[in-house]
């Protein structure tokens, strides 16, 4: 099998346990450079998404908030152009969650994170409509702005009161000039993995 792993703690775990199960024939990729040093720690064989990337049979993430419906935003890490490249060419794109982050909505306290080129980041600001507060993302290391792994500004925009319009936003941000991705995953996610009762549970789409 071939299977993409994304980022986070949970995802991590998954990875030890990998590693510790001896899979045979388990060709890993992964679209954080975070995950595959600590998979590489661990003794795994991980390859990072290129020009060559195949198709994975099963692709494994995290995510800050989920609905009903699916559609989820992740926006912490700050890598999801590269997670949602894993997505699009995942049979089965499975999140892994606490069971609090799965809501009928989308939690208002969680951003929609956009990437951007930083020369286009002024025009952007200006556009950002009202109702919502957009905020420049900050390094938590250094004092300097947080660099996507392109190089790319982060901007975190968070609603008044709702994430009600977030696809509406969504789309009128990705047509904005420089905009490269944003952290709102629609139509991807197939099922996700969250706890009841101490127990793991597969909740799948529909």
């Amino acid at each position: 099998m071939t299977v993409s792993l994304g980022g986070g703690s949970n995802v991590l775990t998954l990875a030890k346990d990998m590693n510790n199960a001896q899979i045979p024939g388990l060709r890993l990729y992964s679209p954080s450079e975070i995950t595959k040093f600590q998979c590489e720690q661990l003794g795994l064989n991980i390859l990072a998404l290129n020009d060559n990337m195949p198709k994975f049979d099963l692709a494994f993430d995290g995510c800050d908030s989920i609905d009903q419906n699916f559609n989820a935003l992740k926006s912490g890490g700050g890598i999801h152009l590269f997670e949602k490249i894993a997505a699009e060419n995942a049979k089965e794109y499975i999140l892994l969650l606490p069971k609090e982050r799965f809501k009928e909505t989308l939690n208002p306290t969680i951003s929609l994170c956009i990437e951007i080129i930083p020369n286009c980041l002024n025009n952007l600001m200006k556009k950002i409509p009202q109702g919502y507060t957009a905020k420049i993302r900050l390094s938590q290391s250094v004092a300097s702005f947080a660099h996507s792994p392109l190089g790319n500004l982060l901007i975190d925009i968070y609603p008044n009161n709702s994430w009600s319009d977030i696809e509406q936003l969504n789309d009128f941000l990705l047509k904005q000039n420089g905009v490269i991705s944003s952290s709102y995953f629609k139509n991807l996610v197939t099922s996700i993995i969250t706890e009841n009762n101490n127990e793991a549970i597969e909740i799948k789409k529909g």
